[in-house]
């Protein structure tokens, strides 16, 4: 397995809604999302052509008013029907917008008397609508009816619905209008478009300024925590001090609370920007952020208060003189120097002529050569020391260091592992299907927790052979 693709899997796994995000057409129906109906209902006589996404003007049927038009203000362009490049309108309108329904002719109850249906269900909790003219750009004015799709208790699981599973920026949606019945009865959507597509727009979902912040935040945390996972003991035990960051192995308490951490801060992100909400971390993610969180701290102190042999190795060491891995490197640097040393003086042909001829009984060329010798072979016995004491506690890979010790494969790390990977996958799921972290029930949090409590309560009496 490649050591930085197996780093970076569960990261890929959060972030492949926004990168399919960022390249889809605005306009794709996402699977599972309502689609407006494909039969166009045929328009009123006298009705302007329903493509031209602003006719200058409208001959009224005074029979019953209709929905002409969908608009995110008083005047521009109408949001609904296509452009004259029959191409899908990109809208803006998404949560906490005001959507302008304009009216073929004014209704006839007052407009607080009107609910709003997408996609034929009625949004229930929202403000009362209010009246309004709309401004066409031929100079027409018509009737419109104003509301603003503000999310609450009462339609939190609509928009939900609506707006979990997209891929895109946009979903489609078709809008009609009912009347609201004094019994307390639901409403039933009466008032359609004139036509399918003059009574539907793109709903935004996300605006390319928040998917661009949001990526922005979750790739700088994912960057500080496991960019430099490689190089730094981040994620990784530091049981040999004597070892360079980039060979110590992995921790498996570590990488469960990087895990948890950086997966509910980008759900919590996620979640941000497509619903303007900051109250949706839950206690279940808060619970498993603590399980974590107490697994990483009981392992360190484990490893500090047990005699392991990497306690052995780490005192024989610092008999040696090698404290730190600056001491190695500090010791490599004293070879290469006395190596450039040698390699400055006579050959030792030249030497020994000048003794045949009498000029030196022995040559003080000779002297420094044996002595430079003798320093670099005391060297090369510190390092060959050395490393035949730091093979056993070097990296073999995340996933090997994580699921084995010195002794093997262990079934309690193995347990934790794939425990710790099935509910982050759950998790990833019901964030983007439900809009909402998952409420694991208890049963799921203490398997959680009888997991981690078997890795901690094995790694404290395992023998390291």
């Amino acid at each position: 397995m490649n050591r930085e693709a197996a780093q970076r899997a569960f990261a890929l796994m959060i972030f492949v809604w926004c990168a399919v995000a960022a390249i889809s057409q605005a306009g794709v129906t996402p699977t599972g999302q309502p689609a407006p109906p494909v039969a166009e209902i045929k328009p009123l006589a006298n009705t302007p052509n329903p493509d031209s996404p602003n006719p200058p003007s409208v001959q009224i049927n005074p029979a019953s008013a209709q929905v002409f038009g969908l608009a995110d203000g008083p005047s521009g362009p109408l949001i609904s029907g296509r452009s004259k490049a029959n191409e899908d309108i990109q809208s803006q309108v998404g949560l906490n917008a005001k959507l302008w329904v304009v009216l073929t002719q004014r209704l006839p109850l007052a407009p607080d008397k009107y609910a709003l249906f997408m996609n034929g269900s009625e949004v229930k909790g929202l403000d009362p609508a209010v009246g309004g003219t709309y401004q066409g750009e031929g100079g027409a004015s018509m009737p419109a009816l104003v509301f603003k799709l503000q999310r609450n208790k009462n339609n939190d699981a609509f928009w939900k619905e609506l707006l979990g599973s997209v891929i895109g920026m946009h979903v489609p949606v078709a809008v009609s209008l009912g009347e609201q019945s004094g019994d307390g009865k639901s409403a039933q959507p009466t008032i359609t478009g004139t036509s399918v597509m003059n009574a539907s727009f793109g709903f935004e979902v996300i605006g390319f300024w928040r998917l661009v912040c949001a990526l922005a935040a979750v790739v700088a945390v994912i960057s500080l925590v496991w960019g430099h996972a490689r190089t730094r003991t981040t994620l990784r035990d530091n049981l040999l001090p004597q070892l360079p960051a980039s060979q110590q192995t992995y921790s498996l308490g570590r990488w469960q609370m990087a895990f948890w951490f950086t997966l509910i801060f980008a759900a919590f992100v996620y979640l941000f920007v497509i619903l303007g909400d900051t109250d949706t971390i839950s206690a279940q993610a808060l619970a498993l952020m603590g399980i974590s969180s107490t697994t990483a701290l009981a392992a360190v102190a484990i490893d500090v208060a047990k005699d392991s042999p990497a306690d052995a190795a780490n005192r024989g060491l610092q008999a040696l003189g090698l404290k730190t891995y600056a001491d190695v490197v500090r010791i490599r640097q004293e070879i290469l120097d006395r190596q450039q040393q040698l390699a400055g003086l006579p050959s030792e042909e030249a030497v020994s002529s000048e003794a045949r001829h009498g000029k030196h009984l022995r040559s003080p060329f000779e002297e420094h050569r044996k002595q430079l010798q003798i320093e670099i072979q005391d060297r090369d016995n510190i390092l060959r020391t050395y490393n035949a004491n730091i093979r056993p506690f070097i990296t073999q890979g995340w996933f090997k260091d994580i699921t084995t010790d010195l002794n093997g494969t262990a079934i309690h790390r193995v347990q934790a592992v794939c425990w710790t990977a099935a509910l982050g996958v759950v998790f990833v799921i019901d964030v983007y299907h439900g809009l909402a972290m998952p409420p694991f029930n208890e049963h799921l949090l203490e398997l959680m927790g009888i997991s981690s409590a078997g890795y901690v309560g094995f790694k404290y009496p395992e023998v390291n052979n």
